[in-house]
């Protein structure tokens, strides 16, 4: 009996002093409750979620049907990044009030990071129905239809928050994120270029560079970059734009400071290395991407665009079975129809490789072997205007790459056009003046030509080369030089 009754005034206790904390925090003398709601809302303005929450556990002791103890539950849990459970409490607090005007844009927002991307959009069809034409919910609907990649329905719902407030600049940029992702790049344009210019902030600045990206626009897409890192130096995606940029302009050695800049920044991490290693794709630089790939893959194990990666590089060695297991899920990606061509060029499937490589060129016009893969295949199938054509476009793109201006003069030797074979020779000797296979060739190109149209100059030059040859390594063409030896001889003795 006296446990009981101690039980009895420990609750009368307990009682009177969340009655006085009532009175404190509240006039309103409805439910016991509101004063804990009221509590709990004063401690989350002053960030302190946890004892909000442990105020309205205590409220539910009191009451389970009031929505706001439920609403603020679900606040702190959305706060907390918890969206599965902020989505438990903000259901239950619609129940309880569907009238309720801010509770079913909460609930759309949290189905909508918790994935939950169809039930999200009937959230909003509801908030929208309690406050028609709120620029918070249009903006929380279009994010919906983007997370399912439907870009045009998300782009009307981000440009009807912005038409309902003009100072919503999360919703223009986004509309001009949609726009960019359905090559609207006018449209998208002039909306980045209104808010690097109103509200310029680190993600206007990325995606107004990114845009000038797409638009093939290499400077300003530098210039816009480094403007997004003095917003943000630790923005990683802006790493991989920069280091794309100077790998299409074939500048290894930016390419390569700024991978370097990165890691000293603390952003080492498998999608920096997967980056760096598309960036050496593009620089013809396959043992160097190859490294990079397998980093990433250090780093992620089940790191998919990194395995296919190693398999383009693979396919380049003659391996073609690493493809293997990508060939259907991932016949879209760049790299994989590249394998797929290159398997075709290897089995003399010319037509079909051309087929695949002129695809894979529409995808992306920077993957640049592409072009070399078409003059081999056209050179495969003898039709000499298109092996020309390619190997320029490829030469066009890579002056300084040698081994593709040594097989186009190699080409140009078997087709008999040793002038032009000359001439590339020559360009690839720019880059590696000690080159003494390029040297060999080159004397060999101008022993003939000589042959053709004798003059002492040219003897003179070709001779030259052969000294240069000897100098730094074996010469073959030993009949030859005693050749134009004579004929030299010949000519000063007239």
């Amino acid at each position: 009996m006296f446990e009981a009754l101690k039980k009895i005034y420990k609750k009368i206790k307990e009682l009177n002093h969340s009655v006085d904390k009532y009175n404190k925090d509240t006039v309103i003398q409805s439910l016991p409750s509101v004063a804990y709601v009221n509590r709990a809302k004063k401690l989350i303005g002053e960030k302190k979620f946890n004892e909000a929450q442990e105020v309205l556990k205590s409220a539910l002791d009191l009451s389970s049907q009031d929505s706001l103890v439920y609403k603020y539950l679900g606040k702190i849990r959305e706060h907390y990044a918890d969206f599965e459970n902020a989505v438990l409490f903000y259901r239950t607090s619609a129940k309880l009030n569907p009238n309720d005007k801010e509770i079913w844009l909460r609930l759309g927002m949290s189905l909508m990071y918790s994935e939950h991307l169809n039930e999200a959009l009937i959230a909003f069809e509801n908030a929208n129905k309690r406050v028609p034409f709120n620029t918070d919910i249009y903006t929380g609907w279009g994010m919906t239809y983007m997370k399912q990649k439907k870009y045009a329905l998300a782009k009307d719902k981000f440009n009807t928050a912005a038409r309902i407030s003009k100072y919503n600049f999360s919703a223009i940029l986004l509309s001009a994120v949609m726009e960019k992702r359905l090559n609207e790049f006018k449209s998208a344009e002039e909306k980045l270029r209104f808010l690097v210019k109103v509200a310029p902030n680190e993600g206007s600045l990325y995606e107004y560079a990114h845009l000038k990206l797409l638009q093939n626009n290499y400077d300003e897409a530098e210039i816009y970059s480094y403007k997004t890192l003095e917003y943000n130096k630790q923005m990683l995606p802006v790493y991989f734009l920069l280091s794309e940029i100077y790998s299409i302009k074939r500048d290894f050695a930016k390419t390569e400071t700024i991978y370097k800049t990165a890691l000293e920044n603390g952003l080492d991490c498998s999608s920096l290395h997967f980056e760096q290693g598309k960036s050496y794709v593009r620089l013809l630089e396959l043992q160097k991407a190859k490294e990079q790939f397998n980093f990433a893959l250090e780093q992620e194990k089940d790191f998919v665009e990194a395995k296919i990666g190693l398999a383009l590089i693979n396919a380049y060695e003659g391996n073609f079975e690493p493809a293997e297991e990508f060939l259907q899920k991932y016949a879209d990606n760049v790299y994989i129809m590249e394998v797929v061509g290159l398997k075709y060029l290897f089995e003399e499937n010319y037509k079909q490789a051309i087929e695949i490589f002129k695809k894979a060129l529409q995808k992306d016009c920077n993957q640049t072997y592409l072009y070399y893969n078409l003059a081999c295949a056209y050179k495969g199938l003898n039709i000499q205007d298109k092996v020309r054509e390619y190997f320029d476009k490829f030469i066009e793109k890579n002056p300084k790459y040698v081994k593709g201006l040594f097989d186009y003069a190699n080409w140009l030797i078997e087709i008999s056009d040793f002038e032009d074979a000359r001439r590339k020779l020559e360009k690839a000797l720019k880059t590696e003046p000690d080159n003494v296979d390029i040297l060999k060739k080159l004397f060999f190109v101008q022993y003939t030509l000589v042959r053709k149209n004798v003059s002492e100059y040219n003897v003179k030059e070709a001779i030259s080369v052969s000294n240069k040859v000897k100098e730094l390594g074996k010469f073959d063409y030993y009949p030859e030089l005693q050749e134009l030896e004579s004929i030299l001889k010949d000519l000063q003795g007239r």
